[in-house]
């Protein structure tokens, strides 16, 4: 039993190390940032865009809206290859916690090590698929009084709140509320 206690453990403290083992290395041409900004629905397709909320109105890609009516957010989807990544990621470390509780519950472990490693899937999974972007809709009318709607995404929690927090202050608007 000491030997495969011995085993257990040891395997335990090599999991972690595949995540050092890596081809990337720092100034490598072939890594590109990850684009911030919102991106703007434009002929059917999501395209990268800049938008501007400020006492003006609110400018993008369809045009300046000078006259906000209206303007709603919905959820992104749930995040299916997220919640895969998070999965296994959740696994892994599940599974080294797992394996560690022997060491500390002993014979207990066959119950520990099981709860812990589908606790591991479980959690990693519900935050690698949660989605943290919203989809904005804002409809209203340029200066000549053309009605105009414009859609853009925000990929990150805290542009979700900035854009938010512009668009209720400029348009003196709570979320869904319609101007008359």
């Amino acid at each position: 039993m000491h030997k495969l206690l011995t085993a257990l453990v040891a395997a335990s403290m090599l999991l972690p190390m595949g995540a050092f083992a890596s081809s990337i290395r720092p100034g490598s041409s072939s890594i590109k940032p990850k684009t911030r900004g919102p991106k703007c629905l434009v002929e059917e397709k999501w395209k990268p865009c800049e938008i501007i909320i400020d006492d003006k109105g609110v400018q993008g890609s369809e045009g300046h809206i000078t006259k906000v009516v209206q303007w709603t957010t919905d959820d992104k989807p749930f995040n299916m290859g997220g919640a895969i990544g998070g999965a296994v990621a959740g696994g892994v470390a599940g599974t080294a916690a797992g394996l560690g509780s022997c060491l500390i519950f002993g014979p207990l472990c066959i119950i520990t090590a099981p709860a812990i490693m589908s606790g591991g899937v479980t959690g990693g999974a519900t935050v690698g698929g949660t989605p943290r972007g919203k989809f904005f809709t804002i409809v209203g009318d340029d200066a000549q009084g053309t009605r105009l709607i414009q859609e853009f995404y925000h990929s990150s929690g805290k542009e979700v709140k900035e854009a938010s927090r512009l668009l209720l202050t400029t348009t003196k608007l709570a979320e869904g509320e319609l101007r008359s």
